[in-house]
């Protein structure tokens, strides 16, 4: 169980107002020539390359969870183009399963398109796409990259064990921010002190803040706390009018908003009321 003390709190909310700003990677590649011939309408992934940005997920910062936000490719000059984008997890060899999907996306002609998404990968999950209709190019140089084909069209959650083949890179890319979705698990209540610890489960390390009226978050009336992705136990006590009507009634309801930041990400807050109670 993670507790920290009032000496602790101050030093972290100092530190996090230095926290960096909202911070997203890019993964993968596209471009608009030297584009070989349109492709067939089954699975692709791709594998590690030489140069350049990579495919796969990355752990930048500790973050391993992370929400796919947008992906872009370089459309050919043809009409009537659809494509859907894939991210695969490996399972074992060249055996991935569909993590999520995204489309398939109408193509504008001879232009990058880029499409808004939500897809929640993890670190280590490879960029992959699916042309839906004939005339979209799949790929562009340098040879010897390696990458993968697949038959046919998978449905989330399906296996498909990849043929291996080199010679190009897949014509895709994608904007990735760390991931911020948190849940506000059990409430434990000490009725002798008239306190509750809330734990909250957070996707990645960050900063947990818990604030309202008359809520005095373990010594702060805002309190950050650094936190390791998982179970974080948060205290939770009144304040002002709120602690003397508890000392008085015996309890007291706390309409608390409890807001994680993922280290470099972007803030998310939950509103849950709070009931202390207290013997009297």
């Amino acid at each position: 169980m993670r507790r920290f003390s009032l000496v602790s709190v101050v030093a972290l909310s100092l530190a996090a107002s230095a926290s960096p700003a909202t911070a997203s990677v890019t993964i993968g590649q596209t471009a608009g020539d030297s584009i070989p011939s349109p492709c067939s309408p089954d699975d692709q992934a791709q594998g590690p390359v030489s140069t350049g940005t990579q495919y796969a997920v990355p752990s930048t910062g500790g973050i391993v969870n992370w929400t796919l936000t947008s992906w872009s490719h370089q459309a050919r000059a043809a009409s009537d183009q659809q494509l859907k984008v894939k991210m695969w997890r490996q399972v074992s060899g060249l055996t991935y399963t569909v993590v999520g999907q995204d489309g398939p996306r109408n193509l504008a002609s001879g232009v990058l398109n880029t499409f808004t998404a939500s897809i929640p990968v993890k670190s280590g999950d490879i960029l992959g796409i699916t042309p839906t209709s004939g005339g979209v190019r799949c790929a562009f140089g340098p040879s010897g990259e390696p990458y993968y084909l697949g038959e046919g069209d998978a449905a989330t959650g399906a296996q498909v064990t990849f043929t291996a083949f080199t010679g190009r890179r897949l014509n895709v890319s994608a904007t990735l921010e760390p991931t911020n979705t948190f849940t506000i698990g059990q409430t434990r209540r000490n009725k002798k002190k008239g306190t509750a610890t809330v734990t909250v489960n957070v996707p990645n390390p960050g900063d947990l803040t818990a604030s309202g009226k008359g809520v005095k978050a373990s010594g702060a009336a805002v309190t950050s706390k650094a936190v390791s992705a998982g179970a974080v136990s948060l205290p939770i006590r009144a304040k002002g009018k709120k602690k003397r009507k508890l000392d008085d009634k015996g309890k007291v309801t706390l309409k608390t908003a409890i807001t994680f930041t993922p280290s470099g990400g972007t803030p998310s807050t939950q509103t849950a009321k709070i009931k202390l109670k207290k013997k009297l």
